[in-house]
């Protein structure tokens, strides 16, 4: 299954917590709290296998909500000029993200099975928090229709706010 969804809205809180530094690659000083971005966005679905909005699927947005992305990014790794891995200035964080699409969107599209995608995996950004790969990551589970689920998730679209879910169950 192939399920597309686009990025309508997102809340992010800040949250730094105390880590400690692995040979000095954090940002801030080495005794500095570390940060983690916790986050949470709505979704709309685009496409779900070969049905788009006015082939298969509503065209109004408000009749394709497809639920909600949460999870957090942790900041692992900021690389200086003796990083022999990764650009100067570039960051390395782990993402852990929930796409939730389940009963409590009571409408969903019809199409849209319910229940729980897990996704995780690590994102390298430039200091502009532009990635500097594509930002791929891998399903590692699921829950109700997605329950066993692997696969992948994309992020493309010209401010990455595309996500494709693709699922094999």
């Amino acid at each position: 299954m192939e399920i597309e969804v686009k990025v309508t809205a997102t809340t992010e809180v800040a949250v730094d917590f105390t880590v400690t530094p692995l040979e000095h690659r954090f940002p801030g000083p080495p005794d500095g709290a570390r940060h983690r971005f916790v986050f949470s966005d709505d979704l709309v679905l685009e496409r779900i296998d070969n049905k788009k909005p006015g082939t298969g699927l509503p065209g109004s947005p408000q009749n394709r909500l497809a639920g909600t992305h949460s999870g957090f990014a942790t900041t692992l790794r900021v690389a200086d000029a003796n990083d022999q891995f990764f650009p100067e200035g570039s960051m390395l964080f782990q993402y852990e993200g929930t796409y939730l699409f389940d009963g409590v969107t009571p409408d969903l599209p019809p199409d849209l099975p319910r229940g729980q995608v897990i996704a995780r995996g690590v994102a390298l950004l430039d200091g502009n928090f532009v990635p500097l790969k594509p930002l791929t990551f891998a399903i590692v589970g699921g829950s109700g229709a997605y329950e066993g689920a692997s696969g992948q998730v994309t992020h493309s679209g010209p401010d990455g706010s595309i996500r494709t879910l693709k699922i094999v169950s």
